[in-house]
Parts: C-alpha cells; sequence; structure tokens
C-alpha cells in the first residue's frame, strides 16, 4: 500500500479508512468499503463479548482480560465505591506489524 495515502502524526478515522481503502480499489463504493469496515468491526466485537480471541496473523490478536472486583474512591470526595468485575478488549501486536512500526519509526 501507498505511504502517500497516510499523514504521519495524526489518527485516522473510520471515514478516512473507508476512503483510503476506495483509492487502492477504485472498483469498490464507498458504501461497500463502509460496510465492510463496519462487518469487521461488528464480527470482532461479537467474537469478542463471547471471551473469544480474535488473530489476525502477522498484525495482532485482540482478547479480553477481566479487572476484578475492588473497592475504589472518588477524588473529589474521597467516598469509597465498589466496582464489580468487567471484561475490556486487550491488543498484542503480531511480529510483521511490530516490525514495520520499528521500520518507521
Amino acid at each position: 500500500m501507498s505511504n502517500s495515502l497516510f499523514v504521519a502524526g495524526n489518527a485516522m478515522t473510520k471515514s478516512e479508512l473507508v476512503n483510503s481503502i476506495k483509492k487502492s480499489f477504485p472498483y469498490l463504493s464507498e458504501a461497500d468499503c463502509l460496510m465492510c469496515i463496519n462487518t469487521l468491526i461488528d464480527f470482532m466485537g461479537d467474537h469478542l463479548s463471547l471471551g473469544n480471541k480474535f488473530e489476525v496473523r502477522g498484525f495482532g490478536t485482540f482478547s479480553t482480560k477481566t479487572r476484578q472486583a475492588r473497592t475504589v474512591r472518588n477524588p473529589k470526595t474521597g467516598e469509597q465505591i465498589q466496582r464489580k468485575a468487567s471484561a475490556y478488549p486487550c491488543f498484542r501486536p503480531g511480529k510483521m506489524l511490530k516490525d514495520r512500526v520499528n521500520d518507521v519509526a
């Protein structure tokens, strides 16, 4: 993929990702690109919500971890509150992604 599609140092939004894919694959409509991205995000979210891992070889692995129930403190009032256990998503980059990032940095 051409590096001219990206601007270094800026976060890419979903609409910019759609435009980037559209430039790389001009035969796809913008609606098709958006549908593919949304479908992938929905699939990953559904898969992770079941406690499963989602691996893209060379890119990385998405998984969930669990935070234990704990007591937290409101910094404004000092009041202590019980937080329930909760799950949160994690990402572990793959070797190819690490190498690519280190080549640019």
